[in-house]
């Protein structure tokens, strides 16, 4: 029985010292009126069909491991739809530890020179096609940003979330 302790307790120490755990980014709004992610959007952040300006908020990304090789967006409404069902954007990096993310959309749908993707958002009747600002009419919807740091083989280094706010 002794035996049997020590070999479980050996497991018990083993498998959680060799399973992989994705650090932790620190992603912060630069812009103030996001008001951090607490209360409402703010009128430039909501999408175009419910008579917003379409923009995401400016974020400062830092904590991004040395080795990553890209950081993925993924603009979510907690309450509706997939994750990344409001964009799916990719950033290359190049030994960065902290990023400057600016705003993406507009009515131009204005995708800056190093963020890649899009892959479109589930809102078929919407005219923006890479970024959705939130669009659920005001029904009280959470919304934020997933963020991972990835590798070259496209494995989470880190990752992190940040709040948008309500509509």
């Amino acid at each position: 029985m002794r035996k049997f302790l020590g070999i479980l307790l050996g497991i018990a120490i083993i498998i959680p010292a060799t399973m992989s755990r994705a650090a932790e980014l620190t992603i912060v709004h630069t812009d103030p009126a996001w008001k951090d992610g607490k209360g409402d959007i703010p009128e430039k952040g909501i999408c175009l069909k419910h008579d917003g300006k379409n923009w995401s908020p400016s974020l400062k990304i830092s904590g991004i491991p040395s080795d990553a090789k890209s950081i993925r967006l993924l603009f979510t409404d907690d309450d509706f739809g997939d994750e990344g069902g409001h964009g799916d954007f990719t950033v290359k990096l190049n030994g960065q530890t902290t990023l400057k993310i600016p705003p993406i959309g507009g009515d131009k749908d204005f995708l800056p020179k190093n963020i890649t993707g899009g892959n479109g958002h589930h809102c078929n009747s919407c005219s923006a096609e890479d970024y959705l600002g939130p669009c659920s009419g005001g029904q009280g919807h959470a919304y934020r940003v997933n963020i991972y740091a990835k590798d070259k083989d496209g494995k989470d280094l880190a990752k992190g979330t940040i709040l948008l706010g309500n509509f």
